[in-house]
């Protein structure tokens, strides 16, 4: 009895210790009180892009670079951009290994925030 006691307790503080870990992919119809952060790199011949829910923190190389928010063509970008509610905020900017696409690629870019009624703000 003692140790099933012990694996209930276990688990509760599991399940609380991993649901206080910071969510930063976006749901659909995502609406975020602080924007959302847009990010860029290439891999190999394709730009990769990262779509996170802004924060007041800045985010590390693997929180943007993770598999599990990565969108691995402009395609899946415009995509997800299609998701979010009019008049979000949208900062993209680069650090360290990330760096931004050619201009035909922002272009697209402006583009679909322009018909989604999505504020883009490019930090060159």
């Amino acid at each position: 009895m003692k140790n099933i006691s012990m694996v209930f307790v276990l688990l509760f503080f599991t399940t609380i210790l991993t649901g206080c870990g910071q969510n930063t992919t976006i749901p659909l119809e995502a609406d975020s009180m602080k924007g959302y952060e847009l990010y860029s790199w290439k891999n190999g011949d394709e730009w990769n892009f990262s779509l996170l829910i802004g924060t007041n923190r800045e985010k590390t190389i693997e929180e943007i670079q993770n598999a599990e928010t990565t969108l691995k063509n402009i395609s899946e970008l415009n995509t997800t951009l299609e998701q979010l509610a009019p008049g979000q905020y949208i900062s993209w900017s680069t650090k360290d290994s990330l760096a931004f696409p050619p201009a035909y690629l922002i272009e697209q870019v402006k583009q679909i925030c322009a018909e989604q009624d999505l504020v883009l703000n490019i930090a060159k």
